[in-house]
């Protein structure tokens, strides 16, 4: 007699994984310090980048920080640095 194993064919999805409460929103991000967290997927540096260059042209003595992950999802520690050190975080992968 043969034995069969029945497996669940679903995963666990990966944003599960590293799932975070939302604060309140700034009225502002003037002064502010704004971090930038990349995954390291291709051109999702592009594209925080160009959010940076945005958001200072826009906003009055804001302070940015480039965070890379080094892959995803991005480790907790990385988004508690982030967290840490920034009034406000910005995310993003490419492809």
């Amino acid at each position: 007699m043969h034995l069969l194993e029945a497996l669940n064919p679903v995963a666990q999805q990966r944003g599960e994984l590293n799932v975070q409460t939302i604060n309140e929103r700034p009225t502002t991000l003037d002064g502010k310090t704004v971090g930038l967290v990349w995954s390291g997927t291709h051109g999702g540096d592009w594209a925080l980048n160009r959010v940076g260059e945005m958001l200072t042209e826009r906003f009055d003595n804001i302070d940015i920080k480039f965070y890379i992950a080094g892959g995803y999802p991005v480790p907790p520690t990385i988004l508690a640095q982030a967290g840490e050190e920034c009034d406000v975080v910005v995310g993003a992968t490419g492809d």
